[in-house]
């Protein structure tokens, strides 16, 4: 097998059949297989593709049940690959199939690692974006480049090829976050990458809707975060801490409007603190864990567990803390913000465990 085309999918049912014929047009004289990555789509386009593979064998669907995310899921479909070359590009008919047999040829005569058609390589804006996307894009890019020390046109595009031998190298270091594996890829190698920008016109969504949501703004910062300081500490545990944070907030606001009720202190904190749970809970669901999004009656289980796992974290802040506080180890009794600090960080880390691998475990 010559080449894979990995294309992640969610909810992209009208146009599965268009883009496939649109392929074999392309790429008649060459050897490929196509496999979709659905993310259990709501519109049934893992039954689409299912059905198509039945008549086409060149043709395959990877279910995902239980989490979400376009890096991750081209990161599964490359690895359920033997191919020599992956071929990463979007379903949704947006981008242009007929470069195909470019990048083949570039990736072979330069003795390149990727090919990467390029949106911005020669177009200011990209016709297939709003004005809101183009400016996000270019702010983007730059923030991506600054950080990943590439000179990239298009650090976002997310049509690609990439020879199997330089994946393989890169995968045990990706961090599946987001929704732009090629900045991951970037990012993540310690080698300097041998690659070629083409350039190419972005379509205009005819079928479907963008995967692209107003949170994906904060799964790229912790992209960021976790390409620049990820070795020190993780993007989700960044995040984690930063919801604990505003919790802090949630939790004083919710007191006040307690005690302004004439609720006694121990009933207030008490209320207070459940409170601020639940807001934790919801963001972290939303932002931190959004791969792994607990929806409905799983939502309310996965709740209560972290009304459970925060309750023993709690007392664990409490107990190490007190016990450091009235200890006789020199240097660290008595002295309260010291106590403290250590409780909150042993407190921080036994809830962030616990929610990873308890209330948002992967199936």
């Amino acid at each position: 097998m010559l080449l894979s085309i990995i294309s992640p999918t969610y909810n992209e049912a009208d146009n599965i059949i268009k883009f496939v014929n649109s392929i074999e047009l392309i790429l008649k004289k060459y050897d490929y297989e196509i496999i979709f990555v659905d993310d259990n789509s709501s519109d049934k386009t893992h039954e689409i593709i299912k059905n198509l593979s039945s008549k086409k064998p060149n043709v395959r669907c990877l279910r995902r049940i239980g989490r979400r995310g376009l890096s991750s899921a081209v990161i599964e479909g490359c690895l359920s690959s033997s191919s020599d070359l992956l071929l990463i590009m979007d379903a949704d008919l947006q981008h242009d199939e007929k470069k195909i047999p470019l990048m083949l040829e570039l990736i072979e005569e330069k003795q390149l690692d990727l090919v990467i058609a390029s949106r911005f390589l020669s177009h200011k804006n990209v016709l297939g974006l709003t004005k809101y996307r183009n400016a996000l894009s270019k702010f983007a890019n730059f923030l991506a480049n600054t950080i990943s020390k590439s000179r990239l046109t298009d650090p976002m595009s997310g049509f690609f090829l990439i020879k199997r031998t330089v994946f393989d190298q890169i995968a045990p270091k990706l961090s599946g976050l987001g929704f732009k594996i090629l900045l991951d890829i970037f990012s993540s190698s310690k080698n300097k990458l041998k690659y070629k920008e083409i350039s190419f016109t972005f379509k205009k969504r005819v079928y479907g809707e963008s995967k692209l949501d107003s949170l994906v703004l904060w799964e790229y910062l912790l992209l960021l975060w976790q390409s620049k300081f990820g070795n020190v500490i993780s993007a989700r545990f960044f995040s984690f801490c930063l919801i604990g944070g505003s919790g802090v907030f949630v939790h004083i606001v919710a007191l006040y409007f307690f005690i302004n009720f004439n609720l006694s202190f121990l009933y207030a904190q008490t209320l207070s603190t459940f409170v601020a749970m639940t807001s934790n809970f919801f963001l972290n669901n939303m932002l931190t864990y959004r791969d792994r999004r607990k929806k409905g009656f799983a939502a309310f289980k996965a709740l209560l567990i972290f009304y459970l796992t925060c309750g023993i974290g709690a007392s664990a802040n409490i107990g190490i803390s007190n016990l450091l506080y009235v200890s006789n180890v020199s240097g660290v009794s008595g002295i309260w913000y010291f106590s403290g600090f250590i409780g909150a960080i042993v407190g921080s880390i036994w809830n962030f465990l616990m929610s990873s691998l308890v209330t948002w475990k992967t199936k």
